[in-house]
């Protein structure tokens, strides 16, 4: 008889999991606990379903459009997790600690909507992650730990040709630092960054003069200078006469002069364009550099100092490096990226991606330092943190070592042994042994 029923389907790009992948994973994940584990890591795990708030804080809104998120019977918007950062934080802020660093490792499904037509369009919709957050440890040495663990688990399921890339935002910050730009033209910048390092300046510029950052009206200039000026008059009036005022400034031990310096400048949001565009050229150059890590380090000090940069900004760029170095691994396996933007709205410091070296340079995954998360996701301090995820599903498919081969189970025959009693009794009698056992119920019959 013909259903009335059509079929339900498979949602597109969602994928079901066999034995032979879950073994696989099982195997994987066993083995990349054990490399955590020794290094003190505990295995933690959170909901996979919480407030979109906190996807959306911890990303900006460059998640936002890849969330499965939809309004909860209680009224709630809720999203299917789409990764575990957030949730971790969310958790070891929640608990009372003793001011030691906190180390979680964590696996499990995530999901992230991807439009057909976009470039992650053909990739799964849910996938298995597997990653560790390193929660109260400060750079560099933290960084080492963090970068070393990820490349270890790595070898320990024999994909040991990896190797890992690895950028630094804080250099790019600290660089367009020693430009006089506000905040809103450096943030367009590094948004840039991945434009920037395939080659499109043209592009950049274009769309910079048309948000008013590159100008050749003199008014213009003269119009900024005096908008400051008048800014700077009031702040100093303020500051002054004791207004009741909240500036929103931690002063700590900076002068009178730059608190007003700083204070006026980002009020006015004005750019001169000559700055904007000596920081554009810099940012574009700096973008390309991508190699081996002493010939990348020359090359950026170069860039930097021809740009009228302080080059020693990339210092802490190096001792991340030395610290990755004193964990073990070698250089060789390294390579420095000025131009990574992958997480560049909530990174702080390094940040790194794993690749497969064989034809396909997959990547495996990734991480990087997140110092300002923990408040942005709303609570009361920056803490330093840190952390990286495998694609689990990608890396048990490449794993090269041997996992537990699983017999097939025994076939119980009810009319082999006589009655369905005698195939029951037999079954569960290899089972007390530790073998597998079932019985062909297609084959009862008439059999008792």
């Amino acid at each position: 008889m013909t259903s009335k029923f059509e079929p339900v389907r498979r949602l597109p790009n969602m994928q079901d999991v066999g034995p032979d992948s879950l073994t696989k994973r099982d195997a994987a994940s066993n083995a990349l606990r054990r490399v955590l584990d020794l290094r003190g890591y505990e295995r933690s795990e959170t909901p996979i379903l919480e407030q979109t708030e906190l996807y959306i804080r911890k990303s900006g809104g460059g998640l936002s459009s890849r969330l499965y998120d939809f309004s909860e019977p209680g009224g709630l918007n809720v999203s299917l997790r789409p990764e575990f950062t957030a949730a971790i934080l969310r958790q070891a802020a929640e608990r009372s600690g003793d001011g030691q660093p906190v180390r979680v490792m964590y696996d499990g499904p995530v999901f992230r909507y991807a439009n057909p037509d976009e470039e992650e369009g053909e990739k799964t919709r849910q996938f298995t992650q597997f990653g560790a957050e390193l929660i109260g440890a400060p750079a560099p040495s933290a960084d080492g730990e963090v970068i070393a663990m990820a490349l270890e688990g790595l070898d320990a399921l024999g994909i040991s040709d990896s190797r890992i890339v690895i950028g630094h935002v804080g250099v790019v910050v600290g660089a367009l630092g020693e430009f006089n730009l506000s905040e809103r033209a450096k943030l367009f910048l590094i948004n840039n960054i991945a434009l920037l390092k395939a080659g499109q300046l043209d592009s950049v510029s274009d769309t910079a003069t048309e948000l008013g950052f590159i100008s050749d009206s003199v008014v213009d200039i003269e119009k900024a200078a005096a908008d400051r000026e008048r800014i700077t008059s009031t702040i100093e009036q303020v500051m002054a006469e004791g207004v009741g005022v909240t500036l929103g400034q931690n002063t700590g031990v900076r002068s009178l002069e730059n608190i007003v310096s700083r204070l006026a400048r980002k009020m006015s949001q004005a750019d001169n364009p000559e700055d904007f565009k000596r920081a554009l050229g810099m940012l574009a150059r700096l973008s390309q550099v991508s190699g081996e890590v002493d010939e990348a380090f020359d090359y950026a000090q170069r860039i930097l100092r021809e740009t009228g940069v302080t080059p020693n900004l990339i210092t802490p760029l190096l001792e991340v490096i030395d610290s990755v170095e004193i964990e073990g691994i070698s250089r060789e396996r390294i390579t420095i990226d000025f131009g990574m933007a992958r997480g560049i709205a909530y990174y702080t410091g390094m940040l790194f991606d794993l690749y497969s070296c064989d034809d396909s340079y997959e990547t495996l995954g990734g991480g990087g330092r997140y110092d300002g998360l923990t408040r942005a996701l709303g609570y009361d301090k920056d803490v330093p943190s840190l952390g990286f995820a495998y694609n689990l599903d990608s890396v048990a498919e490449r794993a090269r070592f041997a996992t537990a081969t699983t017999e097939s189970p025994e076939t119980i025959s009810p009319s082999t042994e006589g009655s369905i009693r005698d195939a029951v009794a037999k079954a569960r009698l290899l089972r007390g042994q530790g073998k597998r056992a079932a019985i062909n119920f297609n084959e009862v019959g008439d059999t008792k």
